[in-house]
């Protein structure tokens, strides 16, 4: 005697038979769970969609996000360049082109109505 155990792909569905038949997989869906709610079943798929909607990042955050994004998938010489620039400058100017910042000492760029201060 053989047994064989199978993990289900899909967990909770119920097997009719080890086959499936034509009809079957063309209409598949997922099962339903019990719900002792009030309100009757949740969408959990559509509150999930909501919650990682929510999570996006505003502001500051998104630039800053952004920055990363373009340091994790940009090459060699891009993120040389945006370590240069922002260090040589202070933190007011950062650029991805190493061409252009690897030659020359990257110039301090406060923003406007603003002065810059050395530290020592």
């Amino acid at each position: 005697k053989i047994e064989i155990s199978l993990r289900k792909r899909d967990q909770g569905l119920r097997w009719n038979s080890l086959e499936t038949e034509e009809d079957e997989e063309k209409t598949e869906k997922k099962p339903g769970y019990p719900s002792s709610s009030r309100h009757g079943p949740r969408n959990w798929e559509a509150i999930e969609r909501e919650a990682v909607a929510e999570d996006k990042p505003e502001g500051e955050k998104a630039l800053n996000a952004l920055f990363e994004q373009i340091y994790r998938d940009g090459n060699d010489d891009t993120r040389r360049a945006m370590i240069k620039s922002f260090q040589e400058s202070g933190g007011t100017v950062l650029s991805t082109n190493w061409a252009e910042i690897g030659t020359k000492k990257t110039q301090v760029k406060p923003p406007d109505g603003m002065e810059a201060k050395k530290y020592e």
